[in-house]
C-alpha cells in the first residue's frame, strides 16, 4: 500500500511541475511509468509517439486524431510555499478555454487549436517534425523536442487564455485584414495581429480558399470568446468579396433548411434539373437568377446561392438550400439553421 501510494504522489508532482504539455514526452520506464503509460495508452497518446499505424485521408474534415487535447496556455506559475499543487493545476486547467491538439493529417504533423472543445485553427507542420517526435520515443533518453510549429500554436492559446481574462475584453475587437503582398490574411485583436492565415495556418475544416478560411476563423473566434455578430467581408481588401458587400440591395434573418436527395434530377421550378452538388436554393419569391448570400449564424460560415426553386413551406424558414450549398456552410448535420440572407441582385 506504501508502494502504491509514494507511485500516486510522484505521478502528481511530475505532472505539477512539468505541466501537460511537457508531461507527453516523459519516458516511460520503471514502477512508476508503467502505470502512467497504462493511462496514456487509453488515451491515444501512443499513437502521437509512434507505437501505432494511423491511416491518413485527404480530407481535412477526417484529420486522424493523435493525441488528446494539450492545454497549453494555463502554464503553472512557480508555487509558493503556502500553495496546494493540486489546487493550483486544477484553478489553472479550469481558466484555459484554448487548448491545442496534435495529430497527423496527410503523413505531416498537424496542431489543431481548440476554443471550448471547437477547432478554430490549424497549424501545418511537415513530414520531418512528425518523424521527430516518433523518433524521440525510440530514444533512451528522452526530452521534450522543439518543433516550431506546436510552439507557435502553444503561443497564440496562452494570447487567447489571457485574453479571456480580461472582463472588458469584447469580442467584437476581433477582426481580419488582408496582407496585399503575400496574399495572406491576419486576424487581429484590438488592432494587434494574433495570427496569420496563409497556407500554413488553415481553417480545421479548410474550404482550400484562404479569403474563406481567414473569415470563418475570426467568426468562429468572434462567437466563442464572447458572442459577437459574424463579420460578413473581410476589411482592407480590394477582392470580389468587398465588390460584392456594395452590391447589397437588403438584409434579413430567418431560418434555412436544405433539401437533396429525393429531388435530385428532377426538374426545378424554373425548368432546369436539380444538382443537389450545386450552389443553387429555392425562395418563394425572388426572381429566379438571384444571387443570395447565405451566412450561417451559428458559426459564421457563407456561401453565395442561386435561386432556381421556390419553397421552402415550412413555416418559419426563409430559404431552402441544395445539399452542396448547404454543406459548405456546416448544415448538414443540423438541418436547420439560423441565417442571414443578403439580396445581391442578379
Amino acid at each position: 500500500m506504501n508502494n502504491k501510494l509514494w507511485r500516486g504522489l510522484t505521478t502528481t508532482a511530475l505532472t505539477a511541475a512539468l505541466g501537460t504539455s511537457a508531461f507527453l514526452y516523459l519516458p516511460l520506464n520503471g514502477s512508476v511509468a508503467s502505470e502512467i503509460k497504462d493511462k496514456a495508452d487509453d488515451l491515444g497518446i501512443g499513437k502521437l509517439l509512434g507505437t501505432t499505424t494511423t491511416q491518413t485521408t485527404e480530407s481535412s474534415q477526417q484529420l486522424t486524431a493523435l493525441a488528446p487535447k494539450v492545454v497549453s496556455l494555463s502554464q503553472v506559475e512557480p508555487l509558493a510555499e503556502t500553495e496546494d499543487p493540486k489546487e493550483t493545476v486544477e484553478k489553472s486547467n479550469v481558466s484555459a478555454i484554448a487548448t491545442i491538439d496534435p495529430h497527423q493529417w496527410k503523413y505531416k504533423l498537424a496542431v489543431t487549436l481548440k476554443i471550448r472543445d471547437i477547432p478554430v485553427l490549424t497549424f501545418l507542420g511537415t513530414k520531418a517534425d512528425l518523424a521527430q517526435i516518433r523518433e524521440n520515443q525510440n530514444q533512451a533518453e528522452q526530452t521534450q523536442p522543439e518543433i516550431e510549429v506546436v510552439k507557435q500554436a502553444e503561443a497564440v492559446a496562452k494570447k487567447l487564455n489571457q485574453i479571456a481574462q480580461n472582463e472588458k475584453f469584447e469580442a467584437k475587437n476581433i477582426t481580419v485584414t488582408q496582407i496585399q503582398k503575400n496574399k495572406a490574411y491576419s486576424i487581429k485583436i484590438n488592432n494587434q495581429e494574433l495570427v496569420r492565415i496563409d497556407g500554413q495556418t488553415i481553417l480545421p475544416d479548410t474550404t482550400n480558399n484562404l479569403a474563406a478560411d481567414a473569415l470563418q476563423a475570426t467568426n468562429r473566434l468572434r462567437r466563442l470568446m464572447g458572442n459577437a455578430p459574424p463579420l460578413t467581408a473581410i476589411g482592407n481588401t480590394n477582392s470580389a468579396l468587398a465588390r460584392v458587400q456594395k452590391r447589397v440591395k437588403s438584409t434579413r434573418k430567418g431560418m434555412a433548411s436544405w433539401y437533396g436527395p429525393g429531388f435530385h434530377g428532377r426538374r426545378t421550378a424554373n425548368g432546369e434539373r436539380y444538382n443537389q452538388n450545386g450552389l443553387t436554393a429555392a425562395h418563394k419569391s425572388l426572381p429566379f437568377g438571384t444571387q443570395v448570400r447565405v451566412t450561417n449564424l451559428n458559426n459564421g460560415r457563407s456561401i453565395t446561392v442561386r435561386i432556381n426553386d421556390r419553397g421552402p413551406y415550412a413555416h418559419g424558414r426563409i430559404i431552402d438550400l441544395s445539399k452542396g450549398a448547404a454543406r459548405t456552410i456546416g448544415l448538414i448535420s443540423s438541418g436547420v439553421a439560423p441565417v442571414q440572407i443578403e439580396i445581391l441582385g442578379r
